[in-house]
């Protein structure tokens, strides 16, 4: 478990870090430029910070039951954030689709739509290889798989965007919905239960 535990300490610093430089460049180019879906995904990339640093810190704890509340409480409220974005997200995307505005994606923006999807999913299959060794790294990987998905959703808007003016407030949509089922899937997170000791392979402390 030690090399898996210090892979995941890793990878769980290399999602914040991910979340915090990529999610700060996508956020501020889709206000400076009014796309819908890319300051979605970039306030989407910032809110997931705090749970990687979570994670971390239960990692480096030994993925026991100390930091467990932490989790919890950080999951608990990520899921309302999010369902808020979803909210925010989706009534913007509707008002531009029943109005004339169509921003184009500009070179820069189809650069970073490129490189947020070929990163989330360089993390999201560097994941794969902690299947099943805790619950807690499980969540985490569903959360990359959900951020893959929406700068899948990103990429597609910014292409389909020079052939469809809808296509940014569509991405947007789409977004919306995808942000609302996963913070009502991280919202049953909460309920994780305590670990027993030797539950994960004996690479789990109990504090």
């Amino acid at each position: 478990m030690k090399v898996e535990g210090s892979q995941a300490s890793r990878l769980s610093l290399l999602t914040a870090l991910l979340g915090l430089v990529l999610g700060g460049a996508t956020l501020w180019l889709g206000l400076a430029e009014g796309a819908i879906a890319l300051w979605g995904f970039g306030a989407a990339s910032l809110l997931q910070v705090p749970p990687a640093l979570s994670l971390g810190g239960r990692i480096r704890e030994g993925l026991g039951n100390s930091g467990l509340e932490r989790d919890r409480v950080t999951l608990r409220v990520l899921s309302h954030l999010l369902r808020l974005l979803a909210l925010g997200l989706a009534m913007v995307s509707i008002s531009a689709l029943l109005g004339d505005r169509a921003p184009q994606a500009g070179p820069t923006s189809l650069g970073l739509a490129v490189l947020a999807a070929g990163l989330e999913a360089s993390l999201w299959l560097a994941k794969r290889s902690l299947a099943g060794l805790h619950p807690a790294l499980d969540l985490d990987r569903a959360r990359t798989r959900a951020m893959l998905e929406l700068a899948a959703l990103l990429l597609a808007g910014g292409l389909l965007g020079s052939w469809f003016p809808w296509a940014d407030a569509g991405a947007g949509l789409l977004m919306a919905l995808r942000l609302f089922l996963e913070g009502r899937t991280l919202g049953k997170g909460t309920t994780l239960q305590a670990a027993a000791c030797g539950g994960c392979g004996g690479g789990c402390g109990c504090g």
